[in-house]
């Protein structure tokens, strides 16, 4: 609907619409804050995600993962089979979605290995595996078997390149694999993507941040034992390193998911509020055309 919407109104129309739109946002946000109302909904039922590996083979500009920076590194199986046993056992085997993503998840040796241990923790979930596309086609029989045995699907994101996406597909459909486009989108592929800077000064309103973030709450994620409300904390560790910067994240941004008091409704209400680093996300985005990273620090402040 969204997409023939916006081939029937004229663009300044449009626009007009969005920055409305937005204007309605902020004004809610505000009007929360100010009569201490809850900035997010509590979500119902958990839904996460977690790294499969840090790195990337395509690189892209600006990268919201920080993966084109991120040196080689691969999630450890026995660990992550910990993880995903502790949150399975906190919420009784439960969970809206599970996302396989990264970096590129299929760099793992192991990828196989992992699917099989998300669906054993977690029955019930809608799993999937979140790839750029490039290496489905390098896919052997053993790993399409592999996404039918543990009911996982494969989600590929919808960027401009080079995919033989009919061969995927008639794979897929041969195993009985569900294939589909990330955002849902169609065949179409993206060319433009929102970028939302760093602000290395650390000063943006916390709360303010947190209640118009589309990510918080919605892009939990798991990493080394502890669940984040987002992705930009658990994995801006790449920027620090890689461009010599301070962005702090503390043990206040996350919840260890091994602390003994630790239950599901505590997880879930800490999701929904906001964390310190959230003083260090601008929210004004500003649109760039999709490319290869020059790995300058301008892509990403």
């Amino acid at each position: 609907m969204k997409k023939f919407l916006r081939k029937i109104i004229p663009s300044p129309i449009w626009n007009l619409l969005k920055a409305t739109k937005r204007l309605c946002r902020v004004l809610i946000a505000e009007t929360k804050i100010l009569f201490h109302l809850p900035l997010k909904k509590k979500r119902d039922m958990l839904g996460f995600r977690f790294h499969v590996s840090e790195h990337c083979n395509l690189n892209c500009k600006g990268c919201n993962n920080f993966s084109p920076l991120a040196e080689p590194e691969f999630v450890d199986v026995v660990e992550l089979k910990r993880d995903l046993a502790r949150l399975s056992e906190i919420f009784g085997h439960k969970c809206e979605y599970i996302y396989l993503s990264g970096g590129e998840p299929l760099l793992h040796p192991e990828i196989k290995a992992i699917m099989k241990i998300a669906r054993e923790n977690f029955p019930d979930s809608d799993i999937s595996v979140f790839t750029n596309g490039i290496l489905l086609s390098q896919q052997d029989d053993s790993f399409w078997k592999a996404c039918h045995d543990s009911r996982v699907n494969i989600i590929a994101s919808a960027y401009p390149i080079n995919i033989n996406v009919e061969a995927v597909r008639e794979t897929a459909v041969k195993f009985g694999v569900s294939f589909k486009w990330a955002w849902g989108e169609d065949e179409s592929q993206h060319d433009k993507f929102a970028v939302e800077p760093i602000n290395l000064k650390g000063n943006s309103r916390i709360k303010h941040n947190f209640a118009l973030c589309v990510r918080a709450n919605n892009c939990i994620t798991l990493r080394k034992g502890r669940l984040y409300t987002c992705t930009f904390a658990p994995h801006v560790r790449h920027f620090n390193r890689y461009f010599g910067q301070n962005v702090a994240i503390t043990e206040a941004d996350s919840v260890n998911i091994y602390d003994d008091n630790v239950t599901a409704d505590m997880i879930l209400q800490r999701m929904a509020e906001p964390i310190p680093a959230c003083r260090y996300c601008n929210l004004d985005a500003k649109i760039i055309q999709w490319g290869i990273t020059e790995k300058d620090i301008s892509e990403w402040a």
